[in-house]
């Protein structure tokens, strides 16, 4: 016989107890320590025994296990599946087989667990649960926990949470803690489980009850408010709080720190919550040192103490990055800490990295903006990173701001395309600007179809959140019905917002619309108003319109000299050339100003370079009156008063017919020809002055 089959792991249980029952009849007082070693040492020297006689031979296991002893075959199967020469995992597997078909619930785990591998195809993960559920039906929790996790993951099988769920009652109602605890948190949000705030918290106190720390803290959360399967109760939440929190859960500790320096739901407590954070914070609780460090920066239940608070902030930042940005913020604006760029770009740069999107934001508009003070040059491809990764967590800014660099080809390609698509998400979010833009970009077709009609729509949501640019530009669209049928109500309105705002165009355009009231109703009164305002803040268009018509006077409007004058000259200094001809006329006629024929001939002269028929008429006359000495005084008025008649001057022509009289039939034959060549030279300049003067459409 071996050794192996006198001294199984069966056999020395037996052997002890006898051992133990008969020293137990000898044992005193006095000697019962000394017996109770030596029954350990016992037992270890006969296990030793057990397993060396057990490594020599495996004759009669093997024949134990043949016989069906489920014991052997398990004992031989671990052999096989054990690390060395003799390892056969195939080997392994049957003789697990043969003892859990005989339901050895051991067996059935080694089974279930070699079964069980990521390489395991369908079949044999199948086999892996068929014995996970027939360990765990006799009881086996590790079993249950990883049908838990099967079924949960989908591994091997369909996914099911409720599967999944039914596997963690089990073992919940063993009185798993752990188990309990994530069963409360399916009833909460109904993963697997129906919807049920009172069976959740009804699990959670269980847990809490077995002293989880971690069920402690959030039953403590659960009793401040209500509706979550409890009613609120401030001294029940602050007894599972400390319970949690003297246990050693760091968050318990915060928890409890926070509310008394609150105060408000329990009295404010200075010293208890300094005693906690302090616990919380000494064991690494980012969140406690950084409230620590703010108790430090306040001297709420301390003295301020600066440095120390941001020795703390400092702790808290390295495993936090709410922290991380906080500090950032302090170090940008001097508060608590010294003003220090650099420092607050490190930190902004590490809470961006740790993916806080206002830190990257930040961080953006600081390589967007070359920020020198911290060390910084403009790099737009690092803006552009920056942006990106920003607007993939929703801020409107980043993905608007990242649009244009992608439109205009600032750090990155020019990808009209990707502009849009970032201009149309910020839109969407409410980005006013990006409205605006993307509108523009549908108009055009820019990087999109182009789609006049959702472009105006952009251009109103725009407009209706206060653009201003938007809002003129959509009253030009609806005056001039471009993509969308005419509205001059809506134009109107729209004109009327912007002049109210201080636009000086829109005032302009109100005043010649109503003026000449087309496709609205004529209102001369209002087109004054507009015009008015617009010319006492200097826009030139209502200078020159105003001072015409006082210069003419009618329609009501009498003439006013001096005010014309005024007006005139103004227009004439902001570039009118219109206004310039009729500065010409004051000064010829002393119409508002001392009368110096002369000098209006600068003007004048002027005026016939944009094709004014009254400039050629004047120009005539000064030369029949001799102001212009250089100049043949017959045969230059007449050429002057031709081109003007062909301009559709009456008195030019009127004039020209009066010097006929005095000249020859080849003299007249000689200046019409002259007037002619002239006439065909100033087209081109008058062509050129027209192209160049174009209003923008």
């Amino acid at each position: 016989m071996s050794l192996c089959s006198g001294f199984d792991v069966l056999t020395i249980r037996a052997r002890f107890s006898t051992v133990k029952t008969r020293r137990k009849h000898r044992s005193t007082e006095r000697f019962h320590p000394y017996l109770q070693s030596l029954e350990v040492a016992v037992l270890a020297i006969l296990l030793a025994l057990a397993f060396w006689g057990c490594g020599q031979t495996s004759d009669e296991l093997l024949d134990r296990a043949n016989r069906g002893d489920p014991a052997a075959q398990l004992a031989l199967g671990d052999r096989f599946a054990g690390e060395g020469e003799g390892r056969d995992q195939t080997a392994a597997r049957d003789w697990y087989q043969k003892a859990s078909e005989q339901g050895l619930e051991e067996a059935q785990m080694r089974l279930a667990e070699l079964l069980d591998d990521p390489d395991s195809d369908e079949v044999e993960m199948a086999s892996a649960i068929r014995w996970y559920e027939a360990a765990a039906g006799q009881g086996n929790q590790t079993a249950m926990r990883e049908l838990v996790s099967i079924y949960q993951e989908g591994r091997g099988v369909v996914q099911s949470s409720k599967s999944a769920a039914l596997w963690l009652i089990k073992l919940a109602e063993g009185g798993d803690p752990q188990a309990q605890f994530d069963l409360s948190f399916r009833y909460f949000s109904g993963n697997g489980t129906p919807v049920n705030p009172g069976r959740g918290a009804k699990w959670l106190t269980k847990a809490a009850e077995q002293g989880d720390s971690e069920a402690l803290l959030q039953l403590g959360r659960l009793y401040l408010t209500s509706g979550n399967g409890v009613l609120r109760n401030v001294e029940t939440a602050l007894r599972w709080f400390r319970t949690s929190a003297e246990q050693g859960n760091a968050d318990a500790q915060n928890y409890l720190a926070a509310m008394y320096g609150a105060g408000g739901v329990v009295p404010r407590d200075y010293v208890a919550s300094r005693k906690w954070v302090r616990m919380a914070a000494d064991q690494g609780h980012a969140g406690a040192q950084a409230n620590l460090a703010l108790m430090y920066a306040e001297g709420m239940g301390v003295e301020k103490d600066p440095a120390e608070a941001e020795r703390w902030y400092r702790k808290a930042a390295h495993d936090d990055p709410p922290t991380q940005l906080i500090l950032a913020s302090l170090y940008a604006e001097g508060r608590v800490v010294p003003k220090n760029r650099e420092q607050s770009i490190y930190w902004y740069l590490q809470a961006a990295e740790s993916g806080i999107a206002a830190a990257q934001l930040i961080v953006a508009r600081a390589y967007d903006e070359a920020d020198g003070s911290a060390g910084l040059e403009r790099d737009r491809a690092a803006a552009a990173r920056w942006y990106l990764a920003a607007g993939e967590q929703g801020i409107r800014e980043a993905r608007r701001r990242g649009a244009e660099l992608y439109s205009l080809g600032e750090g990155v390609e020019v990808d009209l395309a990707k502009a849009a698509s970032l201009y149309l998400l910020a839109a969407e979010a409410g980005d006013v600007e990006a409205q605006w833009k993307y509108g523009r970009m549908l108009e055009r077709g820019d990087g999109t179809e182009p789609n006049g009609a959702a472009a105006v729509g952009w251009f109103r949501k725009a407009s209706d959140a206060g653009h201003r640019e938007a809002r003129w530009y959509l009253a030009r669209v609806l005056n001039n019905g471009r993509s969308v049928r005419r509205d001059m109500e809506g134009a109107v309105a729209l004109y009327e917002l912007e002049a109210e705002a201080g636009n000086l165009a829109a005032m302009a355009k109100l005043g010649s619309l109503f003026w000449k009231g087309k496709r609205v109703t004529r209102d001369r009164k209002r087109a004054l108003k507009w015009h008015l305002k617009a010319a006492d803040q200097g826009l030139t268009a209502s200078e020159l319109f105003m001072g015409i018509r006082y210069f003419k006077g009618g329609h009501g409007i009498p003439k006013r000299r001096r005010e014309a004058f005024r007006l005139l000259s103004s227009a004439a200094e902001g570039g009118s050339d219109e206004a310039a001809i009729y500065l010409g006329r004051c000064w010829w006629d002393g119409f508002g100003v001392e009368k110096k024929p002369r000098k209006a001939l600068a003007y004048f002269r002027k005026g016939i370079e944009q094709g004014s028929s009254d400039s050629f008429y004047y120009m005539g006359l000064a030369s029949v009156l001799g102001f212009s000495k250089l100049e043949n005084s017959v045969e230059q008025s007449y050429v002057y008063f031709a081109m003007g008649a062909a301009l559709g001057h009456e008195l030019a022509r009127n004039e020209m017919h009066a010097l006929r009289k005095k000249l020859s039939r080849a003299s007249i034959d000689k200046l019409n020809q002259k007037s002619k060549h002239e006439f065909d030279r100033y087209t081109v300049i008058w062509d050129a002055y027209r192209l160049k003067n174009a209003p923008e459409m």
